[in-house]
């Protein structure tokens, strides 16, 4: 019988050896794909939330170095700042009654953190003697402001284009450094207590959620206490609070007892001495806008504008909308505020860290945006109380970069449009209104996670 031959790799070991030795094969040299990779940058650049450690910084600069440049070139626009100074004049002067400080724009009709703000300008300009001091200061103040919606748009992971769109406003410079408005300061720490709102949810010591709610009323309601528009955001702040507190309703009302309490010890001065002239002066919901300067309601006429019934219907169609878009995204949220009311000291709910980050700043963002739509007017200086918003609701609606940009333009082109017009507001009115629907078909459904989440909560507290 023959032996079986043995295989090459047997006879020779070492020949296969050195053909799979990489020392010994030919360098192939890599395709070159400059091209590809430009590619891959630019869709990193514009659409993955983690260019923002890269894009962030560089917008910060290029917005400082932008509004250096609007300063030097562009001639201060002389609108209110005269008026609040004349206004701090009376005060300094020892008048404390609101009915009878007035500027060259009217009477006092801002609360006491407005005043309290203005001093201080008043120190920083020399009255009307140094603008541009005050100019210089909004300049820092804008940038501070920017870095703190930059934490947010990181926090709620924003792509780098949406980001982007928040520095091109013409408007919204215009209102901080060529007209020094007090809109600025109450949009400040709105933002403000909004992070701490999204900083709470992560929280797990019941010592550091009291804490942070302390902390965020206070901001809050401080921002009330320069404008009133903050209230906005009261519903999205009162949710958030809830939560925070694990349904607890004694803290809830702590944080509302902080709120007032606030509001007493800014207006202290005025209270003491005038107290219903302060309260009817600073907090007159029944204030009647002028037409001339309407921004959104243009189109319906001056009649239709100053109408009672035209603004009861805006009233009870923003309580309906938010009563909507609360309970859609969160169907038990009503059944779980009553369990509250009968357990007032007991923790009665646990939203987990995922569920809170997706439900608050929805909310959050979401009843300010409803309460812009429904307003009774938008002036010029408004555009500052939803602005920085602009970037998330975009986002969340999910439109391409090119549409997104389009209603981003357009939206702009409504806010430039001078003297306020008709076409100018109907557009105005149908983008917010558009925007509203698209987030609403793209985030106002409530997660499965959230259902069963409460679902198990609610058996846990039978």
């Amino acid at each position: 019988m023959e032996e079986p031959q043995d295989s090459k790799a047997d006879i020779h070991p070492n020949v296969v050896d050195q053909k799979n030795d990489p020392k010994n094969q030919e360098f192939v040299r890599p395709p070159l794909t400059l091209g590809s990779d430009i590619l891959h940058g630019i869709k990193y650049a514009l659409f993955n939330p983690e260019a923002n450690l890269i894009v962030m910084p560089i917008l910060m600069l290029l917005e400082s170095m932008v509004l250096k440049v609007i300063i030097g070139n562009v001639s201060y626009t002389e609108i209110d700042y005269k008026a609040y100074m004349e206004q701090i004049d009376m005060i300094k002067e020892g008048e404390l009654n609101y009915d009878n400080i007035k500027g060259g724009t009217g009477p006092l009709v801002y609360p006491a953190g407005h005043v309290l703000l203005y001093k201080m300008m008043y120190w920083v300009t020399d009255g009307m003697n140094h603008i541009e001091s005050g100019q210089t200061a909004y300049r820092f103040f804008y940038l501070l402001t920017l870095f703190h919606q930059f934490m947010i748009y990181y926090k709620l992971s924003i792509p780098p284009w949406c980001v982007a769109l928040v520095c091109l406003s013409k408007r919204i410079h215009s209102i901080y450094v060529l007209r020094l408005f007090n809109d600025c300061f109450t949009t400040f720490f709105v933002i403000c207590s909004f992070l701490g709102l999204i900083r709470g949810g992560t929280l797990k010591s019941k010592w550091l959620k009291i804490g942070v709610c302390t902390l965020v009323s206070v901001v809050y309601s401080f921002a009330v206490s320069i404008k009133m528009n903050a209230l906005l955001f009261f519903p999205g702040v009162a949710v958030g609070i809830y939560y925070i507190c694990d349904g607890t309703l004694f803290l809830c009302l702590y944080s509302l007892m902080l709120m007032i309490g606030l509001q007493i010890v800014v207006g202290y001065q005025f209270l003491q001495a005038f107290s219903w002239q302060y309260l009817n002066g600073a907090f007159n919901f029944r204030r009647q806008f002028m037409y001339e300067w309407s921004i959104n309601w243009q189109f319906i006429g001056e009649e239709g504008f100053l109408s009672s019934s035209f603004q009861r219907s805006l009233l009870v169609s923003q309580v309906i909308m938010l009563l909507f878009v609360f309970i859609s995204k969160y169907p038990r949220l009503i059944k779980q505020i009553a369990l509250s009311i009968i357990h007032p000291f007991s923790s009665t709910v646990h939203l987990s860290t995922k569920t809170y980050s997706e439900l608050i700043p929805y909310l959050f963002i979401m009843s300010n945006f409803i309460g812009i739509i429904f307003s009774r007017s938008l002036h010029y200086q408004f555009l500052t109380w939803y602005h920085w918003t602009l970037p998330i609701l975009i986002s969340w609606s999910g439109l391409p970069i090119y549409l997104g940009s389009i209603w981003y333009i357009a939206h702009e082109y409504c806010w430039n449009s001078f003297p306020p017009n008709p076409t100018a507001s109907i557009a105005l009115v149908s983008l917010n209104a558009f925007l509203l629907i698209v987030v609403l078909i793209r985030k106002g459904c409530p997660v499965k996670e959230l259902e069963e989440e409460a679902s198990l909560q609610e058996k846990k507290n039978q």
